[in-house]
């Protein structure tokens, strides 16, 4: 091997390595899917909350069970169709990963911890309502950590907008109208960026 193919060869193993840095995230049809998912189901909790259909408080078991079905079928759907994506390994895709698993078991165990004390307890434990703060607050961590590692400004202003939201979960806590306000949330700060990235997504193998 000449110097002249070897250096060609470091040249073509550099851009490569550029082009996997710079790879576009694969996030986009999971903040899609849980943001739509989100989204209708805090809008049900409040149609039921306010009365709007005329149903039982039944109704939020099966909003929220319906919810978590359809998330977890979802997730491990969305996790076959992504494995053949290029740039998953970049840096921005795996730090992606990463902040999400993490916020996502946070969530869980959060709400977890609820759903067996209300069991135990007979009644709905309080912390439902005064969770959405936090839920927010993992969205704008997630959103803006993974928006500077993948260098993708869609989910940093979108992390941005999430840490906003909190202040009105907060100014609106303790009526029905918080949860109108934190279904408009998910869908501008979940939903819209998902489907935003999802379009950007490279539909192939280099």
């Amino acid at each position: 091997m000449n110097q002249t193919s070897l250096s060609e060869d470091l040249a073509y193993v550099r851009d490569l390595a550029e082009a996997g840095e710079h790879a576009p995230l694969l996030g986009g049809r999971f903040l899609t899917m849980w943001g739509a998912l989100v989204s209708v189901a805090y809008g049900l909790h409040y149609a039921t909350a306010a009365n709007l259909f005329g149903w039982p408080d039944t109704a939020f078991a099966w909003i929220w069970s319906t919810f978590m079905v359809l998330g977890i079928a979802g997730q491990a759907i969305m996790v076959r169709t992504i494995r053949n994506k290029p740039g998953g390994n970049s840096v921005g895709n795996r730090s992606e990963a990463a902040v999400w698993m993490a916020g996502g078991f946070a969530l869980f165990a959060y709400f977890l911890a609820l759903i067996v004390k209300s069991f135990q307890t007979g009644v709905t434990a309080p912390g439902f309502e005064s969770s959405l703060p936090i839920v927010f607050a993992i969205y704008g961590v997630g959103l803006i950590t993974t928006g500077i590692m993948g260098k993708t400004k869609v989910q940093t202003y979108a992390g941005l907008g999430a840490l906003a939201m909190i202040v009105l979960a907060i100014w609106f806590e303790g009526s029905v109208e918080i949860w109108a306000v934190a279904a408009l949330g998910a869908f501008l700060t979940v939903f819209l960026p998902g489907l935003i990235m999802l379009r950007r997504e490279p539909r192939s193998v280099i």
